[in-house]
C-alpha cells in the first residue's frame, strides 16, 4: 500500500485521471436515465434540423482534405474557383434533398434534408425550384466562368432570333384572328336574326342533368344572363342608329320572367324545386381548403424507453401453467407465447388421456389351452371444459387477480389464457398511429380510430365508417371517458372541417367541455339535457334532409355522393358523441332513445355515426332498441356478469384489470377481443384544440340543429293537442303537494322532459310554484283546489 500510494503521488495526472473517471461514471450511474434522454432529444433534434442534407458538404470537406493530404496541386490559386463552384453545388444538392420527405420516423415529419434543406428550398416548390436553379447557375458561373459566358451568349442570340420571328409572325395571326372573328359575329347576328323564339324555347326547355346545388345555380344565372342578352324582336333600329323600344304594355315580357309550363317545372333542378332549403355553398378553391392543416402526429406523447419490454417470466409462467394442470391429470404444452402490454398470452395445445384396458381370451376348457389376458391402451384429446374448469386454480398458482381464457384462439387451434402483467405498460395513441395497420387502414377510410394493443401485442384498429354507430360502456375508473377522447383525437387528428363535423353531448360538464373552439363542432358542447334533446332532433332533421339530396343525386350513400364532386360540394361525415347516456336517459328518456334508435337506424347512409358512452349498462339505459341498432360495442371493467352480458351478450367483462383493459366487439367478429386502450393525457388534448384553434381557414357551411316542430306562441300548447289540458292536470297535481318537481310531472303526466319542463315554467308564471334551481323540487305556492281559468 506504502508503494502504491507512493506511486499515485509521483504520477499525479494518473492519480487525477482515474478519481475523475470513478466521478463520471458515479454521475453517469445515477443520472443515467436523464443523460439517455437527454442523448435521444439532442439526436432528434439533430436529425430534424440536418437529416441526411450533411452528405454533400461531407464529401466536399472529404475531398478538400484528401487534396491537401495527396495532390496539393489541385488548390493551387487557379483552382479556387471551382472548389467555390463545387460548395455552392453541395448546398444546391441539400435544397434538392428538401424536395424529398422520408418514409417513417422522424425523416417523414420534414424532409431527407431537414429544416435546413427546407429553408434552403423555401416554402413555395415552385420558387425553390427557380432558387436552387439560379444557384445552379450561379455555381456553373463560378467554377466555369468563361464556358458559362460563351453559354449565355449563345442562348441570348437564339432567343433574340426565336423573339424576331415571332414579332414578324404576330401580325399575321392578328389579322386572321380579326377575321374569324368579324365572321363569328355575322353569322351570330343571322341566326338570332332568324330564330329567337326556338333560341328561347331551346334555352328554357333543355332538360337540367341532376346536379349539386351550387352548379344548378350557376347554371340559372347563366341561363338568364344568355335570355337578356337575346334581342327582342319588337325593337328595331331607327336610322341614327339609335334603338326605338314599344312602351312597356306592349312590350313582351323575358322569357326569364314568364311561368315556365308544367312539364319544363318539373324538369327543373331539384335542389331548386325542392323543399329542402339548403344554403348554397360559394365555390372553395383547393388551395383554400389546404389552409386547414392537419396536427402532426408529433403533438402527441412518445411512448418511455423501455415501456415495451415484457414484464413477466414467459419461461417460468409456462412451466407453471403445465405443472399446475398435470396436478390434476390434464395434459397440456405451451407452444406459444404472445406479450401484450396489460396480458400475456399462452397458447396451450391440449395433450392426451391414455388408459390401459385388459382383455381376457377364452381356452377350450382344457388344462393345456387355458384363457390368456391382454393389455391394450387407448388415447383420446383431453378436452377443453376440462381445462376452462381449473381456471380458479391455475389463477391460484399464477398468483393472478383473475385470468381469461380463450377457447379456442380465432385462427389457431389453441386454447389461450391471458395472464395479467405484474407491471403493465401504458400504451400510447401515437404508438398505435405509426403503426402498418394504423395507415393501411387510414387510407381507406378517414374515420379511422386507433383503439390499441391487443393481448397478443397486435395494434387495435377499426372503421367507424363500417361499424357503423360504437356503444361503449364500463364502470367509473374503467377508461370509458379516455377511450371517447381518443375516438374524437383519431377523428380530428386525419380529418378537416370540411371532412368531418362533430356534435358532442357532455352531461358531466367537464369530460368534451375541452374541445370547444375547434372548426369540426356544429355548435359548442352541449351540457344541458333540454338542448341535447333538440340537437337530437335537429340531427333527425338533418339526416332527413341529406337522404331527399341523395334521392335527387341518385345515390345510395354519401360515398356515392362524395365520388365524383369537388371538394367543397362534398357531404361531410358527422360523429354525435355523448359521453353519459344514463344521466339523459334518467331525464328524458324516451325523447332520447326514440332520437337516438332513429339516427342509429338510418344515420349510416349519410354519413352519420353515433358514439355513446355509459357507466351504468343496465336494461334501462341500454335498451333492446339501442343495443340492436349498435353493432360496434366496447366493455371495460364493470361490476357484475350482468352488466357484462347486457353490453356484450356474454360474460367476460367483470374480470377485466381496469385502466384501459376493455373487450371490443366489433360487428363483423364471432367474439369480443381483449384490447389495452390507448391513453391520451389532457395536455395532449390542450395541444390538439390549440392547433385547431390556430388555423385560419375557411369555415365550413353551417349545419342547421332546428327542429322541424313549429314553436308555440307565448310558450303555450295547442287547445287541440291537449296543452290546455296538461296544464289543469299539472295545476291539479301542484294543489295535492307542498313541492312539485320536473320528474313527478314527467311520471305522473306520462310526458317528456322538454315539456314537463315547459309546463312548470307556465306554473311559475302564473303563481303556482315558486323559483327554484335547476333539478330541484319547487314549493307549492297555491292552496288545494280547481284551476279556474287561465288566469289561475
Amino acid at each position: 500500500m506504502k508503494r502504491f500510494a507512493l506511486w499515485m503521488r509521483q504520477h499525479k495526472m494518473v492519480s487525477a485521471g482515474v478519481f475523475l473517471t470513478l466521478v463520471v461514471a458515479a454521475v453517469a450511474g445515477v443520472f443515467h436515465a436523464q443523460i439517455i434522454d437527454g442523448f435521444i432529444s439532442a439526436r432528434n433534434s439533430v436529425v430534424r434540423t440536418v437529416a441526411f442534407g450533411f452528405v454533400p458538404p461531407l464529401v466536399w470537406v472529404a475531398a478538400l482534405g484528401l487534396a491537401i493530404w495527396k495532390r496539393r496541386e489541385l488548390l493551387a490559386r487557379r483552382q479556387w474557383n471551382r472548389w467555390a463552384g463545387a460548395l455552392v453545388g453541395a448546398v444546391v444538392v441539400w435544397g434538392g434533398m428538401g424536395y424529398q420527405v422520408g418514409y417513417e420516423g422522424i425523416l417523414k415529419e420534414v424532409s431527407l434534408g431537414g429544416t435546413i434543406g427546407q429553408a434552403i428550398k423555401g416554402p413555395s416548390d415552385i420558387l425553390g425550384a427557380v432558387r436552387l436553379l439560379a444557384l445552379a447557375s450561379l455555381a456553373l458561373g463560378i467554377a466555369a466562368p468563361t464556358g458559362t459566358l460563351w453559354w449565355l451568349r449563345r442562348s441570348a442570340h437564339f432567343t433574340g432570333r426565336a423573339a424576331r420571328k415571332v414579332a414578324r409572325a404576330l401580325p399575321v395571326v392578328g389579322r386572321g384572328a380579326r377575321a374569324a372573328g368579324r365572321t363569328v359575329v355575322r353569322a351570330f347576328s343571322v341566326l338570332r336574326r332568324e330564330r329567337p323564339v326556338a333560341a328561347t324555347i331551346s334555352v328554357q326547355e333543355a332538360p337540367v342533368p341532376r346536379q349539386s346545388e351550387h352548379s344548378s345555380a350557376v347554371a340559372l344565372r347563366r341561363q338568364q344572363a344568355m335570355q337578356e342578352l337575346a334581342p327582342h324582336p319588337a325593337s328595331n333600329r331607327n336610322g341614327d342608329g339609335a334603338s326605338e323600344e314599344k312602351p312597356a304594355e306592349a312590350r313582351p315580357k323575358p322569357a326569364a320572367t314568364e311561368a315556365p309550363s308544367a312539364p319544363a317545372a318539373a324538369r327543373q333542378p331539384a335542389a331548386v324545386s325542392s323543399d329542402v332549403e339548403r344554403p348554397v355553398i360559394p365555390y372553395v378553391s383547393p388551395q383554400e381548403l389546404a389552409r386547414w392543416a392537419t396536427p402532426p402526429v408529433t403533438l402527441l406523447a412518445e411512448s418511455p424507453p423501455g415501456s415495451h419490454e415484457p414484464g413477466i417470466d414467459q419461461e417460468a409462467t409456462s412451466e407453471l401453467i403445465e405443472n399446475t394442470l398435470a396436478d390434476y391429470g390434464i395434459e397440456v404444452s405451451v407452444s406459444e407465447v404472445k406479450p401484450g402490454p396489460s396480458v400475456t398470452m399462452f397458447g396451450l395445445v391440449p395433450g392426451w388421456v391414455r388408459r390401459n384396458r385388459q382383455s381376457r381370451s377364452r381356452g377350450d376348457g382344457t388344462d393345456e389351452t387355458p384363457g390368456r389376458s391382454e393389455d391394450s391402451s387407448t388415447s383420446t384429446r383431453v378436452t377443453i371444459d376440462r381445462i376452462l374448469s381449473r381456471e380458479k386454480d391455475l389463477a391460484l398458482a399464477l398468483a393472478a387477480p383473475s385470468l381469461r381464457i380463450e377457447a379456442p384462439i380465432p385462427g389457431a387451434s389453441l386454447v389461450g389464457i391471458e395472464v395479467p402483467n405484474p407491471k403493465p405498460a401504458t400504451v400510447n395513441l401515437r404508438d398505435v398511429m405509426e403503426t402498418d395497420e394504423y395507415r393501411s387502414m387510414l387510407e381507406r377510410s378517414k374515420l379511422t380510430l386507433g383503439l390499441g394493443t391487443k393481448s397478443g401485442g397486435e395494434t387495435a384498429v377499426a372503421d367507424l365508417a363500417r361499424m357503423p354507430h360504437l356503444l361503449i360502456a364500463g364502470a367509473t375508473g374503467s377508461g370509458k371517458s379516455v377511450c371517447v377522447n381518443t375516438v374524437i383525437t383519431s377523428i380530428i387528428m386525419q380529418t378537416s372541417p370540411w371532412e368531418a363535423r362533430l356534435l358532442m353531448i357532455d352531461p358531466k360538464r367537464v369530460e368534451l367541455t375541452p374541445y370547444n373552439g375547434i372548426p369540426h363542432l356544429i355548435v359548442p358542447v352541449i351540457v344541458e339535457v333540454d338542448m341535447a334533446v333538440q340537437a337530437l332532433r335537429g340531427m333527425i332533421s338533418e339526416m332527413m334532409a341529406r337522404y331527399k339530396l341523395l334521392e335527387e343525386a341518385g345515390s345510395r350513400n354519401i360515398e356515392s355522393y362524395n365520388r365524383d364532386r369537388a371538394p367543397h360540394e362534398r357531404m361531410p361525415f358527422i360523429v354525435v358523441a355523448v359521453d353519459e347516456l344514463a344521466d339523459l336517459m334518467m331525464t328524458a328518456s324516451k325523447d332520447i332513445e326514440n332520437s337516438i334508435v332513429r339516427l342509429a337506424q338510418l344515420g349510416r347512409a349519410t354519413g352519420i355515426h353515433l358514439v355513446v358512452a355509459t357507466q351504468r349498462p343496465s336494461v334501462d339505459v341500454v335498451t333492446g332498441l339501442i343495443k340492436a341498432n349498435f353493432p360496434g360495442r366496447i366493455a371495460f371493467a364493470v361490476a357484475s356478469q350482468v352488466d357484462s352480458r347486457t353490453i356484450l351478450d356474454g360474460a367476460g367483462a367483470e374480470s377485466l384489470l381496469g385502466r384501459g383493459d376493455m373487450l371490443f366487439h366489433p360487428s363483423d367478429a364471432p367474439k369480443p377481443t381483449r384490447v389495452q386502450g390507448a391513453y391520451l393525457s389532457d395536455r395532449e388534448i390542450g395541444d390538439l384544440v390549440s392547433h385547431w384553434r390556430k388555423q385560419s381557414g375557411p369555415p365550413p357551411p353551417p349545419i342547421s340543429l332546428e327542429s322541424p316542430e313549429a314553436p308555440r306562441e307565448n310558450g303555450q300548447f295547442d287547445s287541440d293537442s291537449g296543452g290546455d289540458d296538461l296544464l289543469d292536470k299539472a295545476w291539479d297535481l301542484a294543489t295535492q303537494h307542498n313541492r312539485l318537481s320536473t320528474s313527478l310531472l314527467q311520471r305522473r303526466l306520462r310526458i317528456g322532459y322538454p315539456r314537463a319542463a315547459r309546463l312548470m315554467d307556465l306554473l311559475e308564471e302564473e303563481g303556482v310554484v315558486g323559483p327554484g334551481e335547476p333539478g330541484k323540487s319547487r314549493d307549492v305556492l297555491v292552496s288545494r283546489g280547481r284551476r279556474t281559468g287561465a288566469g289561475g
